[in-house]
């Protein structure tokens, strides 16, 4: 017979990066923030504290990752801007799973054949290395983007 143990439950914690000079031409900008033991990767907001500027059209992205300029949680190399020149300050980027997930994939696969462990979760406290990436373009403006990691408490 089945025998219950009852707790709390979980818990949603966040951990704030801001990043000055988010974007450079043609290269990578890795930011780092240590996930707590016992969580899972739930949402990363992003906020860009200031506009950004491209010199010509081009894309936006990032990766997020257990491993410098790693895509093990997720990518999209333009997921933030697509053949465009311009994001205006405060524009705010829920990457999350589900629809209009912009590729952040943290947990299990449902309706498998064998369930897999969720790379979003850890038992132990580890780095994630978010990465943005940049077009070939001359890049002005504030520069300037605020990470959100909303991590869940699963126990």
């Amino acid at each position: 017979m089945a025998t219950y143990k009852y707790g709390s439950g979980a818990v949603t914690a966040a951990k704030r990066v801001v990043v000055k000079d988010a974007f450079v031409q043609n290269a990578e900008v890795v930011a780092e923030v240590t996930q707590p033991a016992g969580t899972i990767l739930a949402e990363v907001i992003v906020r860009f504290i200031g506009a950004v500027t491209l010199g010509g059209s081009g894309d936006i992205g990032y990766e997020i990752g257990t491993a410098t300029s790693g895509n093990q949680l997720g990518t999209n190399v333009d997921g933030f801007l697509d053949g465009g020149t311009a994001i205006a300050a405060n524009t705010v980027y829920y990457l999350s799973k589900g629809a209009g997930a912009a590729g952040l994939t943290p947990d299990s696969t449902q309706d498998d054949t064998s369930g897999a462990a969720a790379v979003g979760y850890t038992d132990t406290d580890r780095t994630l290395f978010f990465t943005t990436i940049c077009a070939d373009q001359t890049v002005t403006g504030d520069n300037e983007i605020e990470l959100n990691f909303v991590f869940t408490h699963l126990n």
